[in-house]
């Protein structure tokens, strides 16, 4: 029963582990990036309207 459960985990769950950590990566630094834009979108916007005469 040891070895059937620890194929299973190696061959089935591990895999599946794997994926989820890319994606959740993948997800943290799209995010990431995302707010980095906005924020300096947010700022060159202000920026414009505040020197605008």
């Amino acid at each position: 029963m040891n070895e059937i459960r620890r194929l299973y985990d190696r061959i089935v769950l591990a895999p599946a582990r794997a994926a989820r950590t890319w994606s959740a990566m993948h997800w943290h630094r799209w995010r990431t990036r995302h707010q980095i834009l906005a924020r300096t979108s947010h700022y060159r916007a202000r920026a414009a309207r505040t020197h605008s005469p």
